[in-house]
C-alpha cells in the first residue's frame, strides 16, 4: 500500500507541474498575443490552437487532483446526511459511477487519438498533429481514473481505521 502512495504522490506531483507550466504557457501566449495587437498592430494567429487546446489539459489535470481528494463528484448535501453504515458504500458506489463515466470518456478519447493518427489530420495554423492534442483527453481521463480509486481506497481504509478504534 505505501508503495502504491508513493506511486500516486509521484503522479500528483507531475499533475500539479504540468498544470504550473500550462498555466505560464497560457499566460504568456495570452499577454503576448493582446501586446502584440495592440503595440505591433499584428495578431498571433497560432496562440488560440493552443491556448485552447491547452486549457483541455489544465482542466482534466485540476479535475484529476480534484478526485485526488473526492472534491470532483461529491453530493456532500447528500452523503452526510446519510446513516454512517451507508456513507462508505455510497462512496463505493460514486465511485463506481464515476471510473465507468471516465472510463467512456478515455475510450471514446483513446479513438479520437487513434482516427487522428490513421487520418494523418493536422491543425490549421500550426500545422502539428492533431493527435498531439487529442491525446490530452486519455491523458486527463486516466489520471483521474487512478486518483478515484486512491480516494476510494484510502476513504474506506481510513474508516476502517477509525470504525476499529
Amino acid at each position: 500500500m505505501k508503495v502504491f502512495k508513493k506511486i500516486m504522490n509521484a503522479v500528483a506531483a507531475v499533475e500539479n507541474c504540468i498544470l504550473v507550466v500550462s498555466t505560464l504557457l497560457i499566460l504568456i501566449l495570452t499577454v503576448g498575443n493582446v501586446f502584440s495587437r495592440k503595440v505591433i498592430h499584428r495578431s498571433w494567429s497560432f496562440t488560440e490552437e493552443l491556448v485552447v487546446a491547452v486549457f483541455v489539459l489544465i482542466t482534466l489535470m485540476a479535475a484529476a487532483l480534484a478526485c485526488r481528494e473526492g472534491e470532483l463528484v461529491n453530493l456532500s448535501l447528500v452523503t452526510d446526511r446519510l446513516p454512517r453504515k451507508l456513507k462508505k458504500p455510497s462512496v463505493i458506489l460514486s465511485t463506481i459511477l464515476c471510473i465507468i463515466f471516465t472510463a467512456i470518456l478515455f475510450w471514446f478519447g483513446m479513438d479520437k487519438v487513434i482516427t487522428q493518427l490513421e487520418n494523418g489530420k493536422r491543425t490549421f495554423v500550426l500545422n502539428w498533429p492533431e493527435w498531439i492534442f487529442w491525446s490530452f483527453v486519455p491523458i486527463g481521463s486516466g489520471c483521474m481514473i487512478l486518483h478515484f480509486i486512491e480516494y476510494c481506497i484510502d476513504y474506506c481504509t481510513d474508516k476502517i481505521k477509525k470504525e476499529d478504534k
